[in-house]
C-alpha cells in the first residue's frame, strides 16, 4: 500500500457542508513510542504490524464533534485482530449498544450511546490493511445521524483501493 493512512482521512469538503477540522495527526510507533490504544499495548500494535495512524478531529454545525482514526498496517491479519480487538472493547465497556447497519468494508459495528450531552456513536470497519473508526459526538439525537456517520464511514471506504 503506497498511500499513507492520512491519504484516506476525509477532509473538510469531503466531510460535508458546515464542517470545519480541527486538527489532524498522523503517528508512527517510530515517532510516538508512547502511542497507544484503548484496545491494545505497544508490543500487541507491534505485533500486529502497526505502521501508523492518522487522527483527524471534525466539527459539524459548530457543535456536533466527529473523529477519525485511519490505521494502517503492515499484513491483513494484524488489521483484524485490532478491528477485533476494539470491537470487543466497545461491547465489554459501556461503549452502548451495537446497531444494525449496512455492511462497511470487510467488516462494520455501530455502536450508539446516549449521554447527558448527547449522543455518541462509535463505527469501526475494516477494509484491506486498513481499519477505520468514526467516533461522532452529535448534541441533537436524530434518526439522521445514524445516515451521517455511516455516509461518512462509506466515503473512506470508497477512497481505500
Amino acid at each position: 500500500m503506497p498511500e499513507r493512512s492520512i491519504d484516506f482521512s476525509l477532509t473538510q469538503a469531503e466531510a460535508g457542508e458546515g464542517t470545519e477540522m480541527l486538527y489532524t495527526n498522523a503517528c508512527t510507533l517510530y515517532t510516538e513510542p508512547e502511542l497507544c490504544f484503548n484496545y491494545a499495548t505497544n508490543e500487541e500494535l507491534k505485533d500486529w504490524g502497526f505502521t501508523e495512524a492518522s487522527f483527524t478531529c471534525l466539527l459539524r454545525d459548530k457543535k456536533d464533534v466527529i473523529i477519525q482514526v485511519v490505521t494502517a498496517y503492515q499484513y491483513e491479519e494484524g488489521a483484524t485482530s485490532a478491528y477485533n480487538a476494539d470491537v470487543e472493547y466497545l461491547k465489554n465497556n459501556d461503549y452502548g449498544s451495537q446497531l444494525d447497519i449496512k455492511k462497511i468494508g470487510e467488516s462494520s459495528a455501530l455502536f450508539r450511546k446516549k449521554q447527558s450531552d448527547g449522543t455518541t456513536y462509535n463505527l469501526l470497519f475494516l477494509k484491506n490493511r486498513l481499519f477505520i473508526a468514526i467516533s461522532a459526538k452529535y448534541i441533537v439525537d436524530k434518526i439522521e445521524n445514524i445516515a451521517h456517520i455511516t455516509e461518512l464511514g462509506v466515503k473512506l471506504s470508497d477512497k481505500i483501493k
